[in-house]
């Protein structure tokens, strides 16, 4: 009886630290899933930000070149 109970509990111990263990994992995986999601949609954000200034200084030049152009 004694040594059954030793046996269940040691099977509970094992069936808890293996359901904590599985909801570790599953947060951690989640947590990373979204820290990289966040990060790469930074990346991209910063890419596109940095081509659209591009762009704009660009087309800024561009007029600024044919003002003086058409007035020189």
């Amino acid at each position: 009886f004694f040594l059954m109970t030793i046996n269940n509990f040691n099977n509970l111990f094992v069936y808890i630290f293996i359901h904590l263990f599985s909801y570790l994992f599953i947060c951690l995986f989640v947590c990373l899933f979204i820290y990289y999601l966040f990060t790469y949609l930074f990346i991209y954000l910063f890419i596109y930000l940095f081509i659209c200034l591009f762009v704009y200084l660009f087309i800024i030049y561009l007029f600024i070149y044919l003002f003086i152009y058409l007035f020189i």
